[in-house]
């Protein structure tokens, strides 16, 4: 007589090791993320993505890349300048800017545009080596009773100490009109320099 029993039948052995390969590989990888917490010693974090599930490490070393810079090829033995140069410092002395003098506006814009030439090639001079510098200069001049230049300053945008000095240079040799009603006079030159195209 056979008998029906509803019991299931019994597991097969195949889906108890489905298991515990799982298993194995989970403890794997938990010992495997302690290991890496310990073998860093605090130099980096572990952290979970919360939208990925994935654990990124990061450590000092991949976060400050070591940079070797390429090998400069050799220029050859290099060519004995001689001593240094002593370097050239420019003082000037503001003085008294106070004048009660006037010079016609015409005849001085006259001596300024018969040596605005002068200006514009010290501009360009220094435009060889930088050749984007381009900007304002402001050129304040005090004539002193004779017509001579008796004080400069230089300043503006164009923020370029060699066209600075040039110009200042340049300035202390022009000549202008006797002031009348003092015994000197403040002019004021505005220039704008700019590269031609």
């Amino acid at each position: 007589m056979v008998t029906h029993s509803s019991a299931p039948p019994p597991p097969s052995s195949s889906s108890n090791v489905k298991y515990g390969v799982i298993g194995l590989l989970l403890i794997a990888a938990a010992a495997g993320i302690w290991f890496a917490m310990k073998l860093g010693d605090g130099e980096g974090e572990v952290a979970a993505s919360p939208d990925a599930g994935v654990i990124e490490r990061s450590t000092a070393l991949t976060e400050n890349a070591l940079e070797i810079p390429d090998p400069e090829p050799d220029a050859g033995p290099q060519i004995d300048a001689g001593p240094p140069r002593k370097r050239i410092v420019y003082r000037y002395v503001r003085g008294d800017w106070e004048c009660s003098g006037n010079i016609p506006a015409v005849e001085a814009r006259a001596v300024i545009a018969e040596n605005r030439r002068q200006v514009r090639n010290c501009y360009e001079r220094q435009l060889k080596t930088n050749h984007t510098l381009s900007g304002s200069l402001s050129l304040h001049l005090k004539v002193g009773a004779n017509g001579q230049v008796q004080a400069t300053q230089v300043g503006g945008s164009l923020r370029d100490p060699s066209v600075f000095s040039c110009v200042r240079n340049l300035a202390q040799s022009w000549r202008f009109p006797s002031p009348t009603g003092g015994n000197c006079a403040v002019i004021s030159a505005p220039f704008n320099l700019t590269p031609r195209e």
